[in-house]
């Protein structure tokens, strides 16, 4: 455990324990309402203090893997995240795809992705490599040809078998929705899609169905995988990692399925980029998340995650593995059959990308990739074909963000959306805003009306107090709702999302620190010299009153995989002491309620 990791764990302490001035109405009642608790908080410390991290459960949600382990283990089980159930008869079909689907382009769109790689591919030509000598660049025609002879080599009948409906009594969980039998109409659901709950109009697609499919896989993993029988969860605790940009509806539920569903002893959430510094070791870093299916920035110092800087852009692995499909159709691809939209063949287009993509520029020509085609009860097909700059211009979507049209335009950046108001927090921030409005309102009143009698100072007081009294409804309004505008309107490329992010940091020597140390996490970040081609980029944008001495960028901190280091970190976070003060009771959830998340969630609720 590092020492950083400690003094953010004691900043959490801390910021808990001094709570900001506009919440101290609510945690008055909290605390009235705890009283009749106290006993069991007291027991719980006490069982707290003897855990181990084997009564520790961690739960990483994604768009596509679920990562659920004991904090005391190495590397979590990572599995698909997703649930098929047999479809009922004569009932309406539902299947998520495993990759993005592509959508129709328009004439306008298609050239316009035809020209921005035309542009990539120019870029490529005019790169030197790393000693110095220019880069040879190849063409669509010349890979195309390289693959015009290629034939496949067949194989051995495949082992693999279909999961069929007699072979299943209620659903099938994990990698195994792969192989799903398409003849029996199986309804596939992801609960999570582009870092957020699943919730759509088709079948399944209700929060209620969403939350019982979450109950499902999780329960599943935990007996089967962990080993856990159900009945012993209550002497069992959970750590939840959750978005950085959250729905305040959706965690109120989630911790309801952990402490009530589920049957955890206890439970407390964490958001993923300040989990990640704490696997990472860092006490303040420029997080960045690709995932499958989003990217996600924020910055974080002293386990807070500033709430104006965090943006969310609906692009990830996802779409750059249908870019590199669409590259490689041009190409020539010989595995003219491959449809991204099957199951299996999204799973495989994503193995060759995660093997072969790269943007290191010292790789240059033509390069050999190996791959085989297997179907259940067919003979195995292997290819060896070649692939040029493909393998570079596919990730290089990250920082051209206009080939993503491919699979819709709607990726425009996301904000942190202000909070709705909830029955059961009557101190929600729509009461604490017009309170506070109330109150200084009053007390300006009162300050005119003293100052009447100074006739020399009526008008100025009078101006003086309907200036104060805007800027304070100014100052509320920003602290309930940041201006998130910009963020909603532009699509950023993964440069500019961070360049923007920092750039909303509230202080300067904030923006200098967050500049020299940005944090690359996630399945997308593990494309060889991603972090040397962010570097390049950034130090050309990056103004220069906020240049650090050194912009170090991280990838795969202490030789972590990059996916990972989000489900350690939330492990260390779990085994401090300190963090005893956060993990909330079965039975103060079901006396307080929604309430305790504003007290005991270490982050501002």
């Amino acid at each position: 455990m590092s020492s950083n990791a400690t003094g953010n764990m004691r900043s959490i302490s801390q910021s808990n324990a001094s709570v900001p001035e506009q919440n101290k109405g609510t945690v008055e009642t909290l605390a009235q309402s705890s009283h009749a608790v106290s006993d069991t908080q007291d027991e719980f410390k006490v069982m707290g203090s003897a855990l181990t991290t084997k009564k520790l459960v961690i739960i990483h949600p994604g768009s596509k893997h679920l990562r659920i382990g004991r904090a005391s283990d190495v590397n979590p089980h990572t599995i698909l995240h997703a649930i098929a159930r047999p479809r009922r008869k004569n009932g309406p079909l539902h299947r998520d795809p495993v990759l993005i689907p592509t959508v129709v382009l328009s004439k306008e769109n298609k050239v316009l992705v035809d020209e921005t790689y035309q542009s990539m591919r120019g870029t490529l030509q005019s790169c030197l490599r790393s000693d110095g000598t220019p880069r040879p660049a190849t063409s669509v025609q010349q890979v195309a040809t390289s693959n015009k002879q290629c034939t496949p080599i067949q194989g051995s009948i495949s082992k693999l078998q279909l999961v069929t409906k007699s072979e299943v009594e209620d659903y099938i969980i994990g990698d195994q929705v792969l192989y799903a039998h398409p003849m029996d109409q199986f309804n596939v659901h992801f609960p999570f899609r582009h870092g957020d709950l699943n919730i759509h109009s088709g079948v399944g697609g209700s929060l209620s169905s969403v939350l019982a499919d979450l109950e499902t896989i999780w329960g599943h993993c935990i007996v089967n995988l962990l080993e856990i029988p159900k009945s012993e969860l209550k002497h069992y605790r959970a750590v939840l990692v959750i978005p950085d940009i959250y729905n305040r509806l959706f965690l109120k539920e989630l911790v309801s399925l952990l402490l009530t569903h589920l049957g955890f002893g206890g439970c407390f959430l964490l958001q993923d980029h300040v989990a990640a510094t704490f696997g990472a070791g860092l006490g303040a870093a420029c997080v960045v998340d690709l995932g499958d299916q989003k990217t996600s920035v924020s910055c974080v110092e002293d386990a807070l995650s500033q709430r104006a800087t965090r943006i969310r852009l609906d692009y990830g692995g996802s779409d750059i593995t249908q870019s590199f499909h669409y590259l490689l159709q041009r190409a020539g691809f010989p595995y003219k059959e491959c449809q991204p939209q099957h199951p299996l063949d999204g799973a495989l287009l994503t193995r060759i990308k995660e093997g072969y993509c790269h943007l290191n520029l010292d790789f240059c020509g033509l390069r050999d990739v190996n791959f085989v085609v297997e179907r259940p009860g067919v003979s195995t097909l292997r290819y060896h074909v070649k692939v040029g700059d493909e393998l570079l211009l596919a990730p290089l979507g990250l920082f051209n963000t206009e080939v993503f049209a491919l699979t819709g335009q709607d990726k425009r950046g996301q904000g942190q959306a202000n909070a709705s108001g909830d029955p059961e927090d009557p101190h929600d921030a729509n009461y604490l805003r017009e309170t506070s409005r109330r109150a200084h309102k009053e007390a300006l009143e009162n300050q005119s009306a003293s100052a009447a009698s100074m006739d020399t100072a009526e008008n100025s007081t009078n101006t003086g107090g309907q200036g104060e009294e805007d800027l304070v409804v100014d100052s509320l309004a920003a602290d309930a709702a940041p201006d998130d505008q910009p963020q909603q309107q532009l699509l950023y490329s993964l440069d500019q999302a961070i360049l923007h992010s920092i750039e909303r940091c509230s202080s300067d020597e904030m923006k200098r620190r967050m500049y020299s140390c940005i944090l690359l996490v996630g399945g997308g970040a593990k494309f060889e010299g991603l972090s040397t081609w962010l570097h390049n980029r950034l130090l050309l944008q990056i103004p220069f009153q906020f240049r650090p001495e050194q912009t170090e960028i991280i990838v795969g901190p202490k030789e972590m995989d990059p996916s990972m280091v989000a489900w350690k970190g939330a492990a260390i976070m779990s085994c401090l002491e300190s963090a005893q003060e956060l993990w909330i009771r079965p039975a103060e959830w079901k006396k307080i309620g929604v309430r305790l998340l504003r007290e005991r969630a270490p982050f501002y609720w």
